[in-house]
């Protein structure tokens, strides 16, 4: 028993990947550069957030390249921050294709889970590696599609386990969204995840586990909401001493997401910070500056009482010129300044906020 639930763990937080991924070209960054800052709260058991136990998450868009097959999105990813600004190296990997109206999530689980715990399911789990198109935005709203469907039998010592593990999508009404950023027309749409166990003979699958996942979308900007809610799981209605929880979440930008585009692959001479364009501004402007070396980089945005209003850089970059951009459109009017850090070399300057 202690293997059949070690197992269901592992595949519902695998597969809860799938909700993050991504939709049609016009949803997704132009250029690479692109970066999230998320926060993620818990969800109690009856799907309250519960911020003290909230951590962050940095996500950037780092490339387009082939990707088994397709050509990919390639969007780094590092969890679990205990600050937005924590430097740590990114951790995870998606990939991320869009056709027409469809968008595609690269999915592969063979090496994160252990098989060892259940000899002979390798096979099994390798099957599910693939692109998958999760986000159809030319469905019907309210109609329901298949991402995918797949049966196995597992035997755990003399017991015999048929199951299914499917997951479906549907589009719901377009919802605006209120977000540090300001407020967004999003789409919407549900996808979820469900693991059913089939009753002999002749099979008939009873759904164990159903996970749903809420996600929130805003045109050129990806995703700006999740809700994965919390799940009570109780097996002892068939026959297996097993309940559990797994813990929901509740993803949202906790800054206004930035676009870093690096305009050259020529090396400047000097370190420089340009002034923003347009000033005064109202409420978006872009900011360039150049590095001549590899270094980490800061730029944050203060009020005239020095008071840290947004962060718009904090990595480390190649040599190059860069253009990041800025919106005010959550901060009243006024003279803001934006400091470049990086190693010996400080620069600020002043600019002008005027709604």
């Amino acid at each position: 028993m202690k293997n059949l639930y070690s197992l269901l763990i592992l595949i519902i937080f695998l597969f809860s990947s799938i909700t993050y991924s991504q939709n049609a070209s016009t949803y997704f960054p132009a250029n690479p550069g692109y970066k999230w800052f998320y926060i993620n709260t818990p969800l109690d058991s009856v799907n309250n957030p519960q911020p003290v136990g909230a951590t962050f998450q940095v996500d950037s868009f780092a490339t387009v390249e082939n990707y088994k097959g397709l050509l990919a999105s390639l969007v780094l990813s590092k969890a679990g921050l205990i600050s937005i600004n924590q430097n740590t190296p990114y951790t995870d990997t998606n990939y991320y294709n869009f056709q027409t109206t469809n968008g595609w999530t690269y999915l592969s689980l063979l090496g994160l889970i252990d098989t060892t715990i259940l000899p002979g399911i390798g096979g099994f789990i390798k099957s599910f590696d693939g692109w998958y198109n999760v986000y159809r935005f030319a469905q019907a709203v309210n109609s329901t599609y298949t991402i995918f469907s797949r049966d196995t039998t597992i035997t755990i010592d003399t017991l015999t386990l048929p199951l299914r593990f499917a997951a479906t999508g549907k589009r719901l009404n377009d919802q605006t969204i209120p977000t540090v950023n300001g407020n967004y027309l999003a789409k919407k749409f549900l996808t979820t995840l469900t693991i059913s166990y089939g009753i002999l003979p002749p099979i008939i699958y009873l759904p164990i586990i159903t996970e749903p996942d809420t996600t929130y979308i805003a045109s050129d900007i990806w995703i700006i909401k999740d809700i994965l809610p919390t799940v009570n799981v109780d097996l002892t209605s068939i026959g297996f001493p097993i309940a559990f929880t797994i813990p929901g979440t509740l993803k949202e930008l906790t800054q206004g997401a930035v676009g870093i585009v690096n305009q050259t692959t020529s090396i400047p001479g000097s370190f420089s910070l340009s002034q923003n364009y347009p000033n005064p501004f109202n409420p978006a402007t872009i900011i360039n500056y150049e590095i001549p070396i590899a270094n980490y980089v800061s730029i944050k945005v203060y009020n005239e009482l020095g008071k840290e209003v947004a962060d718009l850089v904090n990595e480390k970059q190649n040599a190059g010129s860069y253009v990041v951009d800025f919106n005010g459109e959550n901060l009243a009017s006024g003279i803001y300044f934006y400091k470049l850090v990086s190693g010996d070399f400080v620069e600020t300057k002043r600019m002008i906020l005027l709604k």
